[in-house]
């Protein structure tokens, strides 16, 4: 097989009144890709056709166009003939030239993309922006008649299963997929193991499953040893090679335990995880294999040791380097508002189908993510069933790893969607949408104590932070820098506490785009990553983290950003992986002070002097320095203006006074008071019930924080229906 790009030379235009019959007039734009339309300014959601042209070369009798992406769904015309559609942004597909254009002596491609929401292709909903385009790299794939089927849901024809056996060989099972008719086709296997040495080789009909085993593999273990293993496929006619095909792999184990968490290869191993989105500032979601890299060094220096790959699947280059880099990878599809369309079922299965396939040899994945937060609208019994078919169609495609999904706060323990799984996430915000930071200590406790037979870990946790926005003081929705390291450094001992913890996954590594988002001083953000939507910036928090997880020695003085300082006396924060750190102001040793075991120095009142001053962290040759300077008044632009919100919650009530035990309350999420105390709501907002029965607010949002955009200013109604839902007992 020979593999062209195509990623030059192409035209595009938007076609927000549809697809014209003469095109030619239309105002053409030369691009190259990966290639998205999607501006801040401008973030077009519709039509649009890409097109190029491609001569054909004498010989050509098989080929086939490769899409490595395509947002969101695309169908593809050659010479006018359309040849193909595929739903669905994120997965890799091919489409067969008809051989009538190869005969043509040139090919007219064309591409007509929609990037607009759909009932039937998921996502469908999401925290995160659709941006449209074809973002990743297009090929054509020239093959002989006798080839490897590219279009057996994007793969290279070879379904490679690793596994360790009990006697602690290995077995790597192989599953062919090929277009001959040729009785004397056969296949060659050669496999080659981490220093290029000859593991196992075999000969065998083309269209035959095989197993190679090999004695005493290297296992691939993470960090420690992320050992691959690269196995080349030879499709063969009478001696001579008519195509082939080369992927890597490895060996290992992975398990599961509700009380212990994870093993890999019989080790135990907490998971220490980020999690991450595949845009970045300025190229959006078209990023490069430079660029990935760029978040894989960052994510090295940080020292994970896991990744989620959030919210759908990823370019094949990230799995490689999940690989590479040993990071133990939760990959999952984009299913995060589910319906009971039967068709967006059916997407998500091709969708799991597509990931599944195309990412089963790589040994750093050990789960299969089938949800994000569906309980977030409602928890019905339809979600359950498809859930269950899912999960089915994980075990059926790959029986040997985990199946997970994601759940949020309001799901119930009890919930069917904490059954159906082999593992299950929450994604947990205390101390920013709800409740306080020490609340997850007795909501952990709570969940094992009542579910012991799941293994649980948390899936998302972390709050947003402009980095140019500071605070002396620090709370909740202040959107500071010094909040966002405050929470995390108060919120992760709690979860490393918990052995029975698999481990948790920050959200986020990145700052990502939202396009439904505006808080914190910026729009279309999601500012809860650890590093800038550019890289170019380490939030403090990176640092906190580093400090816990890497082992490259390094001190950091937090709050560099925070240069203005209206105090005669500051508290200087230290993240460090070092013993002890000596602080020096304007050249005078300030002291010394310990680690206090959480990676923290913290120098508590450190007096300024008027004007400049400079301070410097050491801890033997390892230093870091900033400047403070001392001001009259505090700095405005530290801080959100009032009229942005206000950066506190300012409900009317407090929590206790809201709650009555036993009856409901605007604390209930909206699904359970539409279900046991709808009445009340329809005496009081019945506008607001007809809304919410068509599923446009998320019914697993409490009914104060509903309530307090539709009351905003009226507070006594929101009283009135308090007091009236504290009438209306539950039922057990």
């Amino acid at each position: 097989m020979n593999r062209i790009s195509l990623n030059a030379g192409w035209q595009f235009v938007k076609l927000p009144k549809g697809i014209p019959v003469e095109r030619e007039d239309l105002d053409w734009e030369p691009v190259s890709l990966p290639h998205t339309w999607y501006r801040e300014d401008d973030p077009y959601h519709g039509l649009v056709l890409y097109r190029r042209k491609l001569e054909v070369e004498d010989g050509w009798k098989n080929a086939f166009l490769e899409f490595e992406g395509a947002d969101q769904r695309c169908r593809v015309f050659v010479n006018g003939e359309e040849i193909g559609e595929h739903k669905g942004a994120y997965a890799r597909f091919r489409l067969p030239v008809p051989e009538a254009a190869l005969k043509s002596g040139e090919l007219r491609i064309e591409a007509l993309l929609d990037n607009r929401v759909s009932a039937d292709v998921s996502p469908n909903f999401g925290d995160f922006t659709i941006f449209g385009g074809l973002y990743r790299n297009v090929n054509l794939l020239v093959t002989s008649e006798d080839h490897f089927d590219y279009c057996y849901y994007g793969t290279d024809g070879v379904i490679a299963r690793a596994a360790v056996q009990d006697d602690g060989s290995g077995l790597l099972a192989l599953e062919p997929h090929v277009c001959t008719e040729r009785e004397d086709a056969c296949i060659v296997y050669t496999l080659t193991g981490p220093e290029g040495e000859l593991a196992a080789e075999s000969t065998a009909p083309a269209k035959e499953s095989v197993s190679l085993r090999v004695p005493a593999p290297k296992l691939w273990n993470g960090k420690k040893a992320p050992e691959l293993y690269t196995l080349r496929a030879e499709l063969q006619i009478d001696g001579e090679t008519a195509d082939e095909a080369e992927i890597r792999v490895g060996f290992r184990t992975v398990s599961m335990s509700p009380d212990d968490g994870l093993r890999l290869n019989g080790e135990h191993i907490k998971l220490c995880g980020v999690a991450k989105h595949q845009d970045r500032a300025g190229v959006f979601s078209a990023v490069s294999r430079e660029q990935i890299d760029e978040d894989f060094a960052l994510i090295r220096e940080i020292g994970a040791n896991a990744i989620r790959l959030s919210h759908y699947q990823h370019a094949q280059h990230t799995y490689d380097r999940c690989d590479e880099e040993g990071l133990l990878t939760w990959a999952e599809i984009p299913m995060l508002k589910m319906t009971e369309n039967a068709a967006l079922l059916e997407n998500a299965k091709e969708q799991l189908r597509e990931l599944i396939l195309q990412n089963l040899h790589h040994p750093s994945i050990f789960c299969w993510g089938i949800q994000n937060e569906i309980g977030m609208f409602r928890d019905a019994e339809f979600m359950h069933k498809a859930c269950r078919e899912l999960t089915a169609l994980a075990k059926e495609l790959d029986p040997t790893r985990l199946v997970t999904g994601a759940n949020l706060y309001n799901v119930k323990f009890s919930s069917p969607l904490n059954q159906i799984t082999d593992m299950i996430g929450y994604n947990l915000y205390f101390g920013w949408y709800y409740g306080e930071m020490p609340d997850y200590s007795k909501y952990l406790d709570k969940f094992h104590a009542e579910r012991p037979e799941m293994p649980v870990g948390i899936s998302e946790y972390g709050v947003d932070a402009n980095p140019h926005l500071h605070a002396e003081e620090p709370r909740c929705k202040d959107y500071s820098e010094e909040f966002q390291a405050l929470w995390h450094e108060t919120v992760y001992p709690i979860l490393q506490s918990k052995d029975y913890l698999w481990g948790s996954f920050i959200w986020n590594m990145f700052d990502f785009s939202s396009d439904r988002r505006s808080e914190g001083g910026v729009k279309f953000i999601n500012g809860k990553g650890l590093v800038s939507y550019d890289r170019s910036l380490r939030k403090d928090a990176f640092f906190y983290y580093k400090a816990k997880w890497s082992d490259e020695p390094f001190v950091h003085l937090c709050a560099s950003r925070f240069v203005k300082r209206c105090r005669e006396k500051v508290n200087v924060k230290v993240y460090t992986n070092q013993r002890a750190v000596t602080l020096f102001v304007n050249g005078a040793e300030r002291g010394t002070l310990s680690n206090n075991g959480n990676g923290t120095v913290l120098f508590r009142d450190v007096a300024l002097e008027q004007g400049e001053n400079r301070l410097k962290a050491m801890s033997g040759e390892l230093a870091d320095s900033l400047i403070f300077e001392r001001v009259e008044t505090a700095e405005e632009s530290y801080r959100l203006p009032e009229e942005s919100g206000g950066a506190v919650r300012n409900w009317f009530l407090s929590d206790d006074d809201t709650v009555k035990e036993g009856y409901y309350s605007i604390m209930d999420t909206a699904e359970d008071v539409l279900s046991g105390a709808r009445s009340v709501l329809v005496r009081f907002v019945p506008s607001l019930v007809e809304v919410l029965d068509r599923d446009v607010i998320p019914l697993g949002l409490s009914m104060k924080s509903i309530l307090s955009r539709e009351l905003k200013n009226d507070p006594d109604t929101m009283l009135r229906i308090n007091d009236a839902l504290h009438q209306i007992k539950k039922e057990l």
